[in-house]
């Protein structure tokens, strides 16, 4: 999660992955204003850090997807090169131990 601080207009002007005075509002990685802020921000150090942020999310949702178009047949597990079907086996069996059953594992709320 991420903390704002906004100015008297309702910008955010600044971001921070911890609370503190002056910037104690919680915001997602999606929110409009914060992507705003994120690009209109002239920092690359503060783009990758977004871009950091969001790679695990993004992981989760490419792992869905596999999963979905291998379930719906459109693709088969053996199309993928033998090091992406050892990763996402592996990964697959993991994610199996802490949510039994669950296939789709992606929240609603950190889709964008």
């Amino acid at each position: 999660m991420l903390y704002a601080k906004r100015d008297p207009n309702g910008t955010i002007i600044s971001l921070s992955s911890t609370p503190s005075p002056d910037a104690e509002e919680q915001v997602r990685a999606n929110d409009e204003d914060v992507i705003e802020f994120i690009f209109s921000n002239t920092s690359t150090e503060l783009s990758k850090d977004y871009l950091s942020r969001t790679d695990a999310e993004m992981v989760r949702i490419v792992e869905d997807l596999v999963e979905l178009l291998i379930g719906k047949h459109l693709i088969m597990l053996t199309d993928l090169p033998q090091a992406a079907q050892e990763k996402i086996l592996a990964r697959k069996q993991i994610r199996s131990k802490f949510q039994p059953g669950d296939h789709l594992l992606v929240e609603e709320d950190s889709l964008f």
